[in-house]
């Protein structure tokens, strides 16, 4: 019955992979660093693209630039569908064999890992992201340490520095694999004092930790992370947390339910042990390693948005068997395979009729990219210093650089003063906006008409309003005024057909 549970949760990661055809806003970024190394064969440590102000480029995903790049470059949008199927489904496959690590004969229940799925999806299903990386590297990490805590073959651990030196290349969540190794060490000494076993966790960490530097920043990268962490993201929203943000309070319910859920049941089980066996031996037998990592992934999960991935698999990695002993019902074995034979069959027919639907388009929304107002600058060759909001500014630079410079982009923790993300925010907010213009010199204004700021910039005398749509407001400096402009296509076929064309080519 394995072939028909793995199966089932593959075509069900397929149709779901396939749901939000939409590109992140970040992704622009990682296709300009990967054309730009293998053009150059080097990582431009200053920045080209902005003219807002910046310091030295220390790009903590620059290894995923690297394979984002050459997967679009080869095969397009099928390509980077199927790798964030892959991507996924490896990372599920690997929290499988943890369960089995934990209890070896254990069956495996789809609808556990339907609710699991369900309540994350909007993170994990998203188009891709640098951040899968770290999903992966996460339950990776954990089954090796659960490995060897098991099998107290130590040996193996010689593979987390290794994988730290890959993790650390491709994302900074690789901060996240040492609090698991350092976890591991705590807990191993809590487990038993008067061994040396956890010894070898913290060797592992220090080791780790002292790899770190092979990365090509040096030292200047785990400055920067350490930096990244301290910056103050108020106006970030997924580095929000879900629970105390009052913006979330009506939001994100499905992993709310999901979080109070697994906490409820998880306390349950833990006190139903403890009246079995006396909190002594309950002490003494449990294993403090499992309630750390459970205590930390909870942490984060409370303090911010992106971090509820973590929670999830760490959940399902260590409390699915106790989740089952609690819900399992002994079907007949006929019964039983009809009900996993059933549930295979509606998600087949399900994959089946969605991607035959499917196009493998990844796309550019209108309402979330400035696309109409990207092609009128184009079209019509308006060249200057653009200020638009943060998350736009990577693919304007993508399809406008070398005509236009943006003030800054999504990169806002990797080249730029660590307040400007906040002045820009007020800009927005029509806060400080005046004095904003006037300390900086703007030729185009690209505003989401949802912010105060587009009403008060048609107040401006030194700015006009050249043209928008429903979303996107495109203000122009006075001195464009008396051009004729030509009117940008609103076909979306041309904008998804043409999206991955730029003229960023340091080649020519």
């Amino acid at each position: 019955m394995d072939f028909v549970f793995y199966l089932t949760l593959f075509l069900f990661i397929a149709i779901f992979s396939s749901i939000d055809t939409n590109i992140d806003f970040d992704f622009w970024a990682r296709l300009i660093v990967g054309k730009s190394f293998f053009q150059t064969n080097s990582l431009f440590l200053n920045d080209f693209q902005s003219w807002g102000k910046t310091h030295e480029f220390i790009d903590h995903e620059w290894g995923s630039s690297l394979i984002f790049y050459l997967i679009q470059n080869k095969f397009d949008d099928i390509g980077l569908y199927v790798f964030k199927v892959l991507i996924i489904f490896l990372t599920f496959f690997i929290i499988i064999k943890i369960i089995r690590l934990i209890k070896p004969k254990i069956k495996l229940n789809f609808l556990f890992f339907f609710f699991v799925i369900q309540s994350i999806c909007y993170t994990i299903f998203a188009t891709i992201r640098c951040q899968s990386f770290s999903f992966f590297f996460f339950v990776f990490y954990l089954y090796i340490l659960i490995f060897t805590q098991k099998t107290k073959n130590y040996r193996v651990l010689w593979c987390l520095p290794v994988l730290n030196i890959i993790w650390l290349n491709m994302h900074g969540g690789f901060v996240l694999g040492l609090a698991l190794i350092f976890i591991f060490s705590i807990g191993q000494f809590l487990n038993n004092s008067k061994s040396k076993d956890c010894l070898y966790y913290f060797y592992t960490f220090i080791v780790s930790c002292f790899l770190s530097l092979i990365n090509p920043y040096g030292i200047k990268y785990l400055y920067y992370i350490f930096d990244a962490f301290m910056l103050n993201r108020n106006y970030i929203v997924e580095w929000k947390s879900a629970f105390f943000d009052s913006n979330f309070a009506f939001a994100l319910i499905k992993f709310k339910i999901f979080f109070f859920i697994t906490i409820l049941l998880f306390l349950y089980s833990t006190v139903k042990r403890i009246k079995k066996e006396g909190f002594i031996v309950f002490y003494k037998n449990s294993d403090k390693i499992k309630y750390l990592v459970l205590f930390f992934t909870m942490v984060i999960a409370l303090k911010a948005l992106r971090c509820h991935v973590f929670f999830a698999f760490s959940v399902l990695a260590y409390c699915y068997c106790d989740f089952y002993d609690i819900f399992n019902k002994k079907l007949p074995k006929t019964i039983d395979t009809i009900k996993e034979s059933l549930i295979l069959f509606l998600v087949f027919v399900s994959f089946v009729s969605h991607i035959l639907q499917y196009k493998f388009t990844n796309t550019t929304k209108p309402f979330l990219y400035p696309v109409y107002c990207v092609e009128f600058l184009r079209i019509n060759s308006i060249k200057g210093n653009i200020f638009s909001n943060f998350h736009h500014g990577s693919y304007i630079s993508y399809k406008l650089y070398p005509d236009n410079l943006v003030f800054m982009d999504g990169r806002y923790e990797e080249v730029y003063d660590n307040n400007l993300i906040n002045d820009m925010a007020k800009v927005f907010l029509a806060i400080n906006h005046k004095e904003f213009f006037k300390n900086n010199h703007i030729d185009i204004l690209i505003l989401d008409k949802t912010y105060p700021i587009v009403e008060k910039v048609k107040k401006e005398k030194q700015y006009f309003l050249a043209y928008e749509d429903d979303n996107f407001a495109l203000f122009l400096n006075k001195k464009f005024k008396n051009q004729k402009f030509k009117q940008p296509t609103r076909d979306i076929n041309y904008y998804n057909k043409t999206k991955f064309l730029t003229n960023i080519n340091w080649i020519d």
